[in-house]
């Protein structure tokens, strides 16, 4: 899971798994504009619009239910509008540039839409998301919904243990290393004594781009990266794009089994993003993979230090990224010397780096001052 970029700091929520049920952005007047060409005056045009007019200017919150969407979706996912937390940040300009039937399905249209900043004068567009969504008939309404079961109806499905794995038919399918993934969920579920969802979906393609395009969106800024991972926590979804990996990408897996270990405490991100990278893996390598890339940087930059992570983490470089690794590596060491009271003491420690800090100091009974000695050779041992 590959953080946002300084150039777009409000993205910081699409790229949090618990974003999708928390982080909301304060809202302004939302403005809703047709593009050229769209039909919003004819029968059932106008009536479509009118719909997904209300439902933007409604400021949608990801934690709401929500009445203007399908009610058999509802009772599918609790946050039901699948892009929520990726295409409303506080971003006030919706553009809708196509609306039109949906080729191939009865009484449905779809609805493309343009999210951007504009600037005051009008003369600079900043894109956020081109995304799309459909309008269907449902107990005799119009109602929204979602495309994910649309664009994927005839993608394959396998479902080996708790996870049904969902990709297209030009996909190859490693089941042996699917296997291995479902028996993750069920081991990680036991280690942190909590319960698994019942059944995970697990969409994933060669690319992010588009795994993200097959739930409906079509543009986000990903960066030139686009091998990763998004998790919706809430509604039990992973989407993975990994060309080598597809099938074991189990970072979003961790984030989904561990939430309700989580979802009580006041957890540091990178606390979290830690203790998914050391169960999980990231960027499609296990933690073991990373910990030789992670010792070569450290060894080349002696002044980073735990705190100096914590306060202003680099951004991701290919594989390695210094906060989720570094991280990780902090939470095996509390986890080897307390097990799981001490994990979840780390965990809900709160969020200033000082307070986490002191926290795992405690835990492995040394002086702050000493911590980072202790974690810089804790990641040597683990590189060999």
């Amino acid at each position: 899971m590959n953080r946002a970029t300084a150039a777009l700091p409000l993205l910081v929520a699409a790229f949090s798994p618990l974003a999708a049920s928390r982080v909301q952005v304060p809202a302004r007047a939302v403005r809703v504009t047709v593009g050229f060409g769209v039909d919003t005056l004819s029968v059932p045009h106008h009536d479509i619009f009118a719909l997904w007019r209300s439902y933007l200017s409604s400021s949608p919150a990801c934690t709401q239910d929500n009445t203007f969407w399908s009610p058999v979706e509802r009772r599918q996912w609790p946050i039901v509008d699948l892009l929520c937390s990726y295409v409303y940040q506080g971003f006030s300009s919706f553009t809708v540039v196509h609306l039109a039937p949906a080729v191939g399905l009865d009484s449905t249209y779809l609805i493309r839409t343009l999210v951007a900043s504009v600037s005051d004068s009008g003369r600079a567009v900043q894109p956020l998301a081109l995304y799309r969504v459909y309008a269907t008939r449902e107990e005799g309404r119009w109602v929204l919904a979602n495309a994910l079961p649309r664009l994927t109806q005839h993608w394959n499905h396998e479902t080996i243990g708790r996870i049904r794995f969902v990709f297209p038919t030009t996909q190859r399918f490693e089941r042996t290393r699917a296997e291995k993934t479902a028996l993750f969920v069920d081991s990680l579920a036991h280690a942190f004594e909590v319960s698994p969802p019942s059944t995970i979906e697990y969409y994933f393609t060669d690319d992010l781009i588009q795994t993200l395009s097959a739930a409906g969106l079509e543009f986000f800024p990903l960066g030139s990266d686009t091998v990763g991972g998004r998790s919706n926590v809430v509604d039990h979804l992973v989407f993975i794009g990994s060309s080598t990996n597809g099938e074991a990408y189990r970072h979003e897996l961790a984030h989904v089994v561990l939430e309700p270990f989580l979802s009580s405490l006041n957890t540091a991100g990178l606390v979290r993003e830690g203790l998914m990278t050391w169960t999980g893996g990231s960027a499609g390598l296990t933690f073991q993979q990373l910990m030789p890339g992670l010792k070569r940087y450290l060894d080349a930059h002696p002044n980073v230090t735990l705190e100096s992570i914590l306060t202003d983490p680099p951004a991701r470089m290919g594989t390695l990224d210094l906060g989720y690794d570094g991280l990780a590596v902090l939470c095996k060491m509390v986890y080897d010397v307390g097990g799981l009271p001490a994990i979840r003491g780390l965990a809900s420690a709160g969020r200033e780096p000082r307070a986490v800090l002191d926290a795992a100091s405690r835990r492995l009974n040394v002086s702050p001052a000493q911590l980072d000695l202790l974690w810089r050779e804790k990641i040597v041992a683990l590189s060999r």
